[in-house]
């Protein structure tokens, strides 16, 4: 499946701060590390998408399934992106990101999995300052802990 996801708001703000993160080598191509998370559940996903303006990701959740799928800016690339994405045990969905925060560089959005099914997702290459910048309910958050 096609698929588009996020990134516009990179543009407006080059901060970048070095991280850990999924992406080997950030300078030798365009990656940006990403988290997921359903809350219902706990499942977790972690992945890195490619690409200035579009490009391919790849995401992992903690249940083992694979996903992968296509994003892009929107609004002549300033102002946020959007994903659609499929995963090998069948699910498919699609995500938005209408806000993105420069202090940290973080992109942040939602996504709903075709059966309803909702999830979250923040980019970036400081998540951790991100996270740390808010409150111990927000740092659970990416850590898909339930009840948060």
């Amino acid at each position: 499946m096609r698929a588009w996801v996020l990134a516009s708001g990179f543009a407006t703000c080059l901060v970048f701060s070095a991280a850990a993160a999924p992406c080997d080598n950030p300078k030798a191509r365009p990656c940006v590390p990403f988290v997921g998370c359903v809350e219902a559940s706990g499942e977790r996903f972690e992945g890195e998408s490619y690409g200035h303006r579009r490009g391919p990701l790849f995401a992992t959740s903690s249940l083992g399934a694979r996903c992968q799928g296509r994003w892009k800016r929107t609004l002549f690339g300033v102002g946020f992106g959007v994903a659609r994405f499929a995963c090998d045990d069948g699910r498919q969905g699609s995500s938005v990101y209408p806000y993105f925060e420069c202090k940290t560089g973080t992109a942040v959005g939602s996504g709903t999995f075709k059966d309803g099914t909702k999830v979250r997702f923040w980019a970036g290459w400081n998540l951790d300052g991100y996270f740390a910048a808010r409150n111990s309910r927000g740092r659970e958050r990416v850590a898909c802990g339930l009840g948060s």
